[in-house]
């Protein structure tokens, strides 16, 4: 059986749950090393299977990278949008996007797997064009949050909606890369108050 046939026939929960324990132990090694620092022999170990159980599941390290990316995105919005639904006002909730994030990163060691991946994967042509929608559904969320927040009066009503979201969003995809860079995430609560700071600034209307 090939690994084609495998992955297009029934999943059975054992399945799901061997597909599950893959991806987690790719999305550690990844957020670790990066997509090219580590190899499919390291995750096969890490993970405690056979290459057989492995191949069942993923027919390459792209394929496994591209799943963990989709994976860990979904459960980062499904958070954020939890989050959010939490607070009335859209600027509130704009600020619980802003929590959410290092909460992510301070509960999850795996969370930066999304913005690495991201990072590295986009240099590669045949896998760059699957990541574009990564981008796109924050600058979306962001935008619609910033438009709602001006219908109620707290952002400036000259403002972009889908400007400011794409400043907001790649403010924080590189205060997240700068904070692993020098810090190992540690302080990235402390710039993400900087970029809050920064954020009222430039959206608040004046008094």
């Amino acid at each position: 059986m090939t690994p084609k046939t495998a992955v297009a026939g029934p999943v059975t929960d054992r399945g799901e749950t061997t597909r599950r324990l893959i991806i987690e132990a790719a999305a550690f090694a990844f957020a670790e090393h990066g997509f090219h620092g580590v190899s499919l022999n390291d995750i096969v170990r890490e993970s405690g299977l056979t290459k057989g159980a492995f191949y069942f599941h993923f027919p390459s390290k792209e394929a496994l990278a591209l799943e963990v990316f989709r994976t860990k995105q979904e459960k980062w919005v499904g958070a954020t949008m939890a989050a959010m639904m939490a607070k009335q006002r859209a600027y509130d909730q704009l600020n619980a996007m802003l929590d959410c994030g290092c909460e992510m990163h301070e509960n999850d060691a795996s969370a930066r797997v999304v913005g690495r991946l991201c990072l590295e994967l986009s240099r590669e042509p045949q896998l760059a064009p699957k990541l574009i929608g990564h981008l796109t559904v924050w600058f979306d969320i962001v935008a619609g949050v910033v438009a709602k927040a001006q219908s109620e009066g707290d952002v400036r009503p000259d403002i972009d909606p889908r400007g400011a979201a794409e400043v907001i969003v790649s403010a924080f995809i590189g205060l997240e890369q700068i904070s692993e860079t020098l810090s190992g995430s540690s302080d990235l609560r402390a710039r993400m108050e900087n970029l809050r700071t920064f954020v009222d600034a430039a959206l608040r209307p004046s008094p």
